[in-house]
């Protein structure tokens, strides 16, 4: 060191362990002697100050030229510098500054001076331990190494004093074993590297993985004992949060803990219904749910249900028979007896009359709208057989000439999957297909009966409802029946994952593995609508709702 201040931190430092020494014992006992001997001559006082003040400073002044003092890195406080005595037995390390002895590490070497094991002592609450396996030592291990491109590396210099005197203070370690778990032998490589240049030493524990290891060297930088022991880290892999929470123990879900939950139950309850007219057709968007019915009323969920018309767009009281939003659930659109149309702004929430289109006032039984608020496509179907196909720009609606893709049956339900591609049905076993929203052909079915009620999902995923519960479900280019309730069925829905049909008497059939299944309600009235939504929503007469909620697992 150039500086006073160096040298007198080196002297203090030499002292630290000069005070060791075999050396400072004996000359302590000399300055005894001679101190009680000055009880018979004065002249004994200066032989015990000498005896006591030289050996040091002689000590100092020949010391070793080659010797170093590693300062510890700023980043991990003032735990004290190690060194490596490559004088020493088997190259063994020591601290010139004394260090917590729970966070210091037994090091064995053989006669090639490669390292055996490292084991770590007893941790204390201070000191983390040389991880076993388990992932929250893991988690600490990373924790503590967070920042550092090589964790754990713990530096060192040449040991002060000589080698007899490095010899004399070291005092004998016990080896304690590690606590239950596998051993660093089968967790980790170790091995003491010698750079051949400057006779320095580098002991390097890895794991693993590549920042899992202790590093000692003497380049002056580097971690302290204590995140060097932290950081080896078991040749087992950390479990990743994805495999935390995806159930990989085999369960269908998971807590933070790794315990397991019993799967959710769902069942059909009944809500709290501000009307009692009876509902005809539900639909549900990302924003919310709406439902219509009889006397025009029209009601919308958020955090319940609640009234939004309660006579219709016109306020003339003409029943409602379907409801159908926009891609964006911005607009909802609703339609029914006497030509009643009606368009309710989901964001504004305000709604406008829209009635009697293109002059036809026959009763709309349903309506399918597709694309976004603003510039929807709008399809209705009436007893008439008539199909009319508009677009709205975001003030008025335009609408084509209407047309009968069938014989002039009753139409009974409409459906578009995309903009231009859609679907309808009529009472006389007839379906119809259109990929450009204008022209409609027909695709089935033979002897299918009297349908009520159309649900799609695709070209692929197609079903259709009748009247004595059967329900014909379409591939594409095969319909198959199947049955489903002993009573009339008015409507289907899907979410192109899960069917639910709905009918006389509180009945709801749930398509499952190819059968539908009857599910429980707390109900006996017809059933009208159905909307496959989270949570799914089903109506009927007398103002009633039924909602698919989750219940306790013992419910």
């Amino acid at each position: 060191m150039s500086t006073a201040g160096a040298s007198d931190q080196g002297f203090f430092t030499f002292y630290r362990e000069y005070t060791h020494t075999g050396i400072h014992a004996a000359s302590t006992a000399g300055l005894t002697a001679f101190g009680l001997l000055s009880f018979v001559h004065r002249a004994f006082v200066v032989l015990a100050i000498a005896v006591y003040v030289l050996p040091p400073i002689y000590l100092y002044l020949t010391r070793d030229d080659a010797v170093e003092t590693v300062e510890p890195s700023e980043s991990d406080g003032p735990v004290g510098s190690e060194t490596a005595d490559p004088s020493g037995p088997a190259g063994s390390a020591s601290a010139s500054d004394p260090v917590d002895p729970s966070a210091r590490a037994n090091e064995q070497t053989d006669s090639t001076g490669s390292v055996d094991r490292v084991e770590a002592t007893e941790p204390s609450d201070a000191t983390a331990t040389v991880a076993s396996g388990s992932p929250n030592n893991r988690s600490r291990a990373s924790a503590a190494t967070e920042g550092n491109e090589t964790a754990g590396s713990v530096t060192t210099s040449e040991g002060v004093g000589r080698a007899d005197e490095r010899e004399s203070e070291r005092a004998p370690q016990s080896e304690v074993e590690q606590p239950k778990g596998p051993s660093t032998d089968e967790t980790a490589d170790e091995r003491i590297e010698t750079s051949g240049e400057d006779g320095s030493e580098e002991i390097e524990t890895s794991a693993d993985s590549e920042d899992g290891g202790i590093e000692v060297s003497d380049d002056g930088e580097g971690a302290d004992v204590n995140a060097g022991v932290e950081s080896v880290e078991s040749s087992s892999p950390a479990p990743t949060a994805g495999d935390e929470w995806s159930g990989a123990e085999g369960s269908d879900s998971q807590t933070e803990e790794g315990t397991t939950d019993e799967p959710t139950t769902l069942e059909w309850t009944e809500a709290e219904s501000p009307t009692d007219e009876t509902l005809s057709d539900v639909e549900a968007t990302d924003t919310g749910a709406y439902a219509v019915g009889t006397g025009g009323v029209v009601l919308a969920r958020e955090e319940g249900w609640e009234t939004v018309l309660d006579h219709g767009p016109s306020a003339e009281s003409n029943a409602l028979r379907g409801v159908d939003a926009t891609d964006d659930g911005n607009a909802i659109w609703f339609a029914g007896d006497s030509g009643t149309l009606g368009r309710y702004d989901a964001e504004e929430g305000r709604h406008t009359d829209h009635s009697a289109p293109a002059g036809i006032t026959d009763n709309w039984v349903d309506v399918a709208v597709a694309g976004p608020a603003g510039e929807e496509n709008v399809h209705l179907v009436n007893g008439s057989g008539q199909v009319l196909a508009g677009e709205f720009d975001g003030s008025e609606a335009e609408w084509a000439e209407a047309i009968k893709p069938g014989s002039g049956s009753s139409m009974s339900a409409i459906e578009f999957i995309e903009e231009e591609i859609g679907y309808c049905c009529d009472t006389n076993s007839g379906v119809y297909e259109t990929t450009d929203g204008r022209e409609f052909e027909r695709i089935g079915v033979e002897d299918g009966g009297s349908f009520t009620a159309l649900a799609a999902a695709g070209p692929e995923a197609l079903a259709v409802a009748a009247a004595d519960g059967t329900v014909q479900r379409y591939d594409g280019s095969v319909w198959t029946p199947l049955h489903a309730a002993e009573v009339a069925l008015d409507a289907l829905s899907t979410d192109g994952t899960t069917w639910f049909a709905v009918g006389d008497g509180g009945t709801i059939r749930e398509l499952v593995d190819g059968s539908w299944e009857p599910r429980e309600t707390p109900v006996e009235t017809n059933l009208h609508g159905v909307a496959t939504d989270e949570p799914s929503v089903a109506v009927g007469a007398e103002g009633t709702i039924l909602e698919l909620r989750p219940v306790d697992g013992d419910g």
